[in-house]
C-alpha cells in the first residue's frame, strides 16, 4: 500500500552522505498514531508548499547553469523531509487501531494523490529536465555514478523516462485529461483498497456443524446466540474451509468469500480499466498492458502472453490429473463423499488435507503445535542472520518505554537489526503479526520510515492466531512460509545499500519484487532447518525425522493446481488490461469473464455467485502485472538451485550468501535486473528448477 503517483517516478534524495546510525526519533513516531484531522491537514499543506517553493527555485536556473545537483537531484528530494510521516500514515491506514484514524488517512491519501497530480504534472519541471539533458548532463553523465553513488546515471535516465510516460509530451488538452484520468484512477485505487479491508461478512455455526475442527480452533472463536462465529478473516476461514466436515457450512463460508469486496467493487475496476486504458492510449500506447510492461524485466506484452500461456499449456494436464486424484480419493476414502458425483470449489481444500493426511501421514494441526511464532521468529531469524550476516535483537517493553516507542497495538514487536561485521545498526523491524477489526487481512510488507532522514524501519504484517492464556500462537506449515516469505522482502529492503532510495530492495523491476520473497520460502523446508524451527511448544521435542521428511516431500503437493490457479488470474489480468475482456457498465461482466477463463484451464467450476475479482487486491498494485509472482518464480528457483548444491557446506554456502546479499540485495534497483541475475548466477537464467518444482519437464 502507497501515496499513489501516476508513474514509477518517487524516487528520493542521494543517500551517499547520509549516517546510518541516526536513529528514529520514536517519540515523534508515536505522535502520528495520534494524528486528528487537523494534523492530516497541516501536514499535507506544509508538503505541498515545501515541494513548490523548491520547483520554483529549480524553474529559475538558466539552462546553461543547471546541473545534476541543482536540477535533479533538487526535484528528486523535495519532499525527503515529509516521507518518513507519509509513509507512517500509508502503514497505519490499514493497521491503526481507530477506524476514525484509518478513514481520515484515507482520506489524507486520496488527497495528497490528487494534489501530487497536479504538482508533479508541471511542464515547467519537466523543461527543467529536458534543459539538463540536453546541455550540462552530457557533459556530467561519465562521472555521475562516482559521484552521487553507483546507479545515479540510471536513476536519470529511468526518471527522464517516466516524466515523458506522465505524458508531458502531449499537447495541452490531452495531457490535461490525462492528468484528470490520474486523479480520478488514484481516489478510485484507494477505495477499492478500502472495501476489501473493511468487507464484514459471517456465518454462524451449530457445536455439530463444527466437527472435524480442533479443539483450539473451536476455543478461539467469538459465540453470537450459542453459536460458533467463523467470519472471512484468514485465521478463521483457512481453518474452516480446510478442516469442516459440513460441506454445506463450508460452502456457505466460501459463497460469502467470493462475493469480498462486493458489486460495487467490480464498478470500481471496471472504471479503473476504462482509465488505465485510456491513458495508456493518450501515451501513444496499444494498450495498459502495452505501457505496464515496457518499464519491467518482460518488456513486451507478446513476452508475457507467451510466458503465462506456455506454463498455462504445461500445468493444464497436470492440474487435471490432480484434480482427478482428489475426486477419487474422496469418494474412495471419505464416508461424506460416498454420494458425491463430484467434489466443488468448497471441497478442495478439506480432501487436499485428507489427501496429504493419507499420502504424507501427518494430520497438519497437530504438527501446527510444533511452530510456536516466537521460536519460529527467533529461528528464522538466525538462519538468514547467519547465511546474510546480520544478528537481531528483540526490543523488550521496558526498552520500548525508555525510548517513548509506541506502536499500534501493545502485541506489536519491535526487532533491531545490525550488520555483524560493521556492529552498525542497519533497520529496526516492526512486526504486526496478529488480527485486528479494520486491519489489513492477509499478509504484506511494507516500509515504515524510508531511511531517508534515519535508519530504516521495515514493517512485517500477519494474521495469525493470537495467544490465549493456556496456548501460545502456534502457526501452520503455509503460516511459516508466508512469515518466510515476507521477511525475503524485508531483508531485500533491509540489506540494500546503494546510494539512491528509489533504486533499494523493492524499488526495483515490478516483476522481479516478489523473487527475493519467494526465494526465502525455500529454506524452510531445508530439512536441516525444519529441525531447528518444528519444536513442540510444551515439550521441547524435535518434529520426529519421519514426518520432517514427509512435509520435505509434501512441498509440491498439489502444486501445479496452486500454480494453475495462479496462472488463470494471471492471464485474466493481462486480458483485462489487453481489452480481450469485455467490459460492461455495472463491472459484472468482469466477475462473468473471470469465471469463462477459469473454465478453460480449471477443471473444477468457481461458484456460481462468485464475484472475483472484487476482493482481490492485487487489481490495484497489480495491475496488468499479477503475472510477475511466477515470472518471479522462475528466477526465485534458479537462485535456489545454486544454494541448494552446496547446502551441506557451510563455508560455500556462506560464500554463495554473501555474494547473493551483494549482487541481489544490496543491488536492488541501481542497475538493469537481469545483468544483477547473470551476476550472481554467473550464467544465463532458466527455468529448470522451476519446471522441477511443478513436476513439468
Amino acid at each position: 500500500m502507497s501515496f499513489v503517483y501516476y508513474a514509477k517516478i518517487i524516487s528520493l534524495k542521494n543517500m551517499k552522505n547520509q549516517s546510518s546510525q541516526i536513529l528514529p526519533n520514536w517519540k515523534e513516531i508515536s505522535k502520528v498514531l495520534k494524528y486528528k484531522k487537523q494534523d492530516f491537514d497541516n501536514l499535507l499543506a506544509n508538503y505541498i508548499n515545501h515541494k513548490k517553493e523548491i520547483y520554483n527555485e529549480v524553474k529559475k536556473i538558466k539552462k546553461e547553469d543547471r546541473n545534476f545537483e541543482n536540477t535533479f537531484l533538487a526535484i528528486e528530494s523535495s519532499g525527503d523531509k515529509f516521507f518518513d510521516t507519509i509513509h507512517q500514515i500509508d502503514a497505519l491506514s490499514i493497521t491503526h487501531k481507530d477506524k476514525q484514524f484509518r478513514d481520515a488517512a484515507t482520506d489524507f491519501q486520496k488527497e495528497i494523490s490528487d494534489k501530487s497530480v497536479d504538482l508533479e504534472y508541471d511542464k515547467d519541471i519537466f523543461r527543467s529536465l529536458v534543459e539538463y539533458k540536453e546541455g550540462n548532463y552530457k557533459k556530467e553523465k561519465k562521472n555521475l555514478d562516482q559521484k552521487y553513488g553507483v546507479g545515479s546515471v540510471k536513476l536519470f535516465e529511468d526518471s527522464y523516462k517516466a516524466y515523458k510516460r506522465m505524458g508531458f509530451d502531449l499537447p495541452k488538452v490531452k495531457f490535461e485529461k490525462l492528468k484528470k484520468n490520474s486523479k480520478d484512477l488514484s481516489k478510485l485505487t484507494l477505495d477499492f483498497s478500502k472495501n476489501i479491508d473493511e468487507y464484514k461478512d459471517f456465518i454462524l455455526c451449530t457445536e455439530e456443524e463444527m466437527k472435524g475442527l480442533p479443539e483450539n480452533f473451536i476455543k478461539s472463536l467469538e459465540k453470537v446466540e450459542g453459536k460458533y462465529k467463523i467470519t472471512l478473516d484468514y485465521p478463521n476461514i483457512g481453518p474452516f474451509i480446510e478442516y469442516a466436515d459440513s460441506r454445506e457450512k463450508r460452502k456457505e463460508l466460501a459463497d460469502k468469500n467470493a462475493k469480498k469486496g462486493g458489486e460495487k467493487n467490480l464498478n470500481l475496476l471496471a472504471e479503473m480499466v476504462k482509465l488505465r486504458d485510456a491513458n495508456a492510449k493518450l501515451l501513444g500506447y496499444k494498450n495498459y498492458l502495452d505501457f505496464s510492461v515496457e518499464d519491467k524485466m518482460s518488456k513486451s506484452e507478446k513476452t508475457v502472453h507467451k510466458f503465462i500461456e506456455d506454463i498455462l499449456k504445461k500445468l493444464k494436464p497436470l492440474a487435471l490429473k490432480e484434480f482427478n486424484l482428489l475426486n477419487t480419493f474422496a469418494k474412495s476414502n471419505l464416508e461424506n463423499y460416498k454420494e458425491v458425483k463430484t467434489i466443488e470449489y468448497f471441497d478442495i481444500a478439506y480432501v487436499e488435507q485428507k489427501l496429504r493426511q493419507k499420502e504424507y501421514s501427518y494430520d497438519s494441526l497437530k504438527v501446527k503445535q510444533y511452530f510456536e511464532l516466537d521460536h519460529v521468529l527467533k529461528t528464522m531469524f538466525s538462519i538468514f542472520g547467519e547465511l546474510f550476516n546480520f544478528s537481531v535483537r528483540v526490543i523488550e517493553e521496558k526498552e520500548k518505554k525508555e525510548k517513548g516507542i509506541i506502536l499500534t497495538d501493545k502485541e506489536v514487536r519491535l526487532v533491531e537489526i545490525k550488520d555483524k561485521k560493521t556492529k552498525q545498526i542497519i533497520a529496526y523491524q516492526i512486526l504486526d503479526l496478529f488480527p485486528r477489526d479494520g486491519k489489513y487481512g492477509h499478509a504484506a510488507h511494507t516500509k515504515f520510515c524510508t531511511g531517508i532522514n534515519t535508519v530504516y524501519v521495515d514493517m512485517l504484517i500477519c494474521n495469525f492466531q493470537k495467544p490465549t492464556k493456556n496456548l501460545p500462537s502456534l502457526l501452520t506449515v503455509r503460516e511459516v512460509e508466508t512469515i518466510f516469505h515476507e521477511l525475503g522482502h524485508g531483508l531485500h529492503c533491509i540489506l540494500s545499500n546503494k546510494a539512491h532510495f528509489s533504486q533499494r530492495g523493492t524499488n526495483c523491476d515490478h516483476d522481479f519484487v516478489e523473487t527475493p520473497s519467494q526465494f526465502l520460502e525455500n529454506f524452510f523446508y531445508q530439512e536441516k532447518n525444519l529441525k531447528k524451527i518444528a519444536i513442540h511448544y510444551k515439550t521441547k521435542k524435535v518434529l520426529d525425522k519421519e514426518t520432517i521428511k514427509k512435509i520435505t516431500g509434501g512441498k509440491s503437493f498439489m502444486k501445479a493446481s496452486t500454480f494453475n490457479r495462479q496462472g488463470v488470474v494471471s492471464l485474466f489480468d493481462i486480458d483485462l488490461h489487453s481489452n480481450k475482456v469485455s467490459i460492461n457498465n455495472k463491472g459484472l461482466n468482469i466477475a462473468k469473464e473471470f469465471t469463462k477463463t477459469s473454465k478453460k484451464y480449471n477443471p473444477i467450476d468457481v461458484s456460481k455467485s462468485s464475484l472475483f475479482p472484487a476482493g482481490l487486491i492485487h487489481m490495484t498494485d497489480y495491475a496488468a502485472g499479477y503475472y510477475s509472482y511466477m515470472w518471479a518464480l522462475v528466477y526465485a528457483q534458479d537462485f535456489y538451485s545454486e544454494f541448494k548444491k552446496v547446502e551441506n557446506d557451510k563455508n560455500k554456502l556462506k560464500e554463495i550468501g554473501e555474494r547473493y546479499r551483494k549482487e541481489i540485495l544490496e543491488v536492488g534497483g541501481s542497475r538493469d535486473e537481469m545483468e544483477s541475475v547473470k551476476k550472481f548466477l554467473g550464467r544465463a537464467p532458466n527455468n529448470k528448477a522451476f519446471l522441477e518444482e511443478i513436476g513439468a519437464n
